[in-house]
């Protein structure tokens, strides 16, 4: 497990020396605020993880009520992260604003939801959800139209009583959702050198260094056979033909449609 900061200009100037000192393994920086402004302290923020080797990832709390507002949403996200150079990373998408988001319904959030994803990947960046365990346990959204993305959970266990960064969290309330996840927000009330004041902290269950790994391609996977062929007898004739060159699979690529 690694463990980590969420912050934002919420946090103000943070001194990441003593942060990094305290030997954080990564942190998740808000990107864009509600205005569509970039949030007050993200450079900074960016500079100074890059400057103590912090593996950074990104999240946007997202108000989008429709998928052009979510696309909007997330282009602007994409122009920062150009605009800093960032040009590999995992952009977190922040679902959890109770009076926007969760009257909307399941099928128009879900809607909402992949428009944006489709604008992050098509940029080369990784996609993940954050949500609390409750939009996850009332279904805001069809979790299953995002099999295989990275879940971001928050659970606070213990209330709002200040946790420091070097406690350990009690993995008996980790979240319990179907499947893995890859990280959990365990406190909003953490305590940790070189930030005044709360400061969330989680847990990573991989290592945070992947979530800076540039993006696979969206809906495309690849395959690998001997080659495409209508018989059996064809199919051994094909075999022979490629080991006689030293060739074990052809490599094929298939675009998903629907």
């Amino acid at each position: 497990m690694w463990k980590g900061i969420d912050v934002s200009d919420n946090q103000g100037v943070i001194d990441w020396e003593q942060v990094a000192t305290a030997k954080v393994s990564f942190a998740i920086l808000r990107s864009v605020r509600w205005s569509g402004k970039t949030d007050y302290q993200f450079a900074v923020n960016l500079e100074g993880c890059r400057k103590y080797g912090i593996p950074v990832s990104v999240y946007k709390y997202t108000y989008a009520t429709t998928p052009e507002a979510a696309r909007q949403e997330a282009q602007q996200v994409v122009e920062l992260l150009r605009s800093d150079d960032v040009t590999s990373t995992m952009v977190w998408w922040d679902v959890e604003d109770k009076d926007v988001l969760r009257p909307l319904g399941a099928a128009k959030l879900t809607e909402c939801i992949r428009a944006a994803r489709e604008v992050i990947t098509a940029a080369g960046y990784g996609f993940g959800l954050y949500v609390g365990l409750y939009v996850y346990k009332e279904r805001w959204f069809d979790f299953n139209a995002f099999a295989g993305t990275r879940l971001w959970i928050a659970r606070y266990y213990r209330g709002y009583r200040t946790m420091r960064f070097d406690d350990e969290p009690d993995q008996k309330f980790k979240p319990d959702v179907d499947g893995d996840i890859s990280g959990w927000q365990y406190t909003s009330c953490g305590e940790i050198p070189g930030i005044k004041g709360d400061v969330d902290l989680d847990i990573a269950y991989e290592d945070p260094m992947l979530w800076s790994q540039p993006a696979v391609e969206p809906g495309v996977i690849y395959t690998v056979s001997v080659a495409d062929v209508w018989t059996k007898e064809l199919a051994e004739i094909a075999r022979q033909q490629f080991a006689a060159r030293g060739i074990v699979g052809v490599v094929h690529k298939v675009k998903i449609l629907g």
